[in-house]
């Protein structure tokens, strides 16, 4: 059977474009990666999440930006969060319309545990009698030892970086570690009219349509390279 040069060309261009496609799945197979705040457990977060890009909107610090193919072709679109812009303003749960965040108050949400270094912490090397991480933790999460030392109780602390952020040293003397993310399951009526909804009142106030979509067309131009 004689084949053509068109068809020589076709069969040619149909093998590099599925060899491609093979590669990109088998680079981009899905990961866990860092979620917003209150998020459910992986596998239910990626059904339930249609990346509406609402949190990421909505995100005063700037702390969610789209996945990208390479982190998995299941991932992409959804919101990833860098831990360390993170203020837990609870904005991003607030506005999920889905449930892939839960709707939960700020005393249940657990992102991490802050931890510090005795070895350059002011107070403990008796430098000075700082107080700084201890009067900014505002879920008494900090304790002072004999009125000085400060000490981390982790079962309160949820990993909020209000302390880091007073901490005067440089490098800081207290960080968080993000290796106790608490993730939740979904709700067991997952067919509701309207989710349950104990978030609390706004820390920031919703904007407007002309500045949410200023915002939105920035941060998508940020992300993907187009401006700075």
């Amino acid at each position: 059977m004689k084949i053509s040069r068109r068809g020589i060309l076709h069969f040619m261009l149909s093998g590099i474009a599925s060899f491609f496609l093979f590669f990109v799945f088998k680079i981009s197979g899905a990961r866990v990666l860092p979620r917003p705040p209150a998020s459910l457990v992986e596998n239910e977060f990626l059904k339930y999440c249609t990346r509406c890009y609402k949190c990421i909107d909505v995100c005063p610090a700037g702390a969610l930006h789209p996945a990208s193919i390479l982190d998995g072709i299941s991932n992409l679109g959804t919101p990833v969060l860098d831990w360390n812009k993170c203020i837990l303003c609870m904005e991003c749960v607030r506005v999920c319309p889905t449930g892939a965040i839960k709707k939960v108050p700020k005393e249940e949400v657990d992102i991490g545990n802050a931890v510090i270094d005795p070895d350059t912490c002011l107070s403990w090397t008796k430098k000075r009698r700082c107080k700084n991480c201890y009067k900014a933790c505002k879920y008494d999460a900090i304790k002072l030892e004999k009125r000085r030392f400060p000490v981390i109780i982790e079962d309160k602390c949820n990993g909020c970086g209000a302390c880091v952020e007073r901490c005067p040293t440089d490098p800081k003397s207290i960080v968080v570690h993000y290796d106790k993310v608490k993730r939740f399951d979904p709700s067991e009526n997952r067919f509701a009219l309207r989710l349950e909804d104990r978030v609390g009142s706004y820390d920031f106030p919703p904007p407007g349509f002309k500045t949410w979509i200023t915002r939105r067309i920035e941060k998508l131009a940020i992300h993907y390279g187009v401006m700075k």
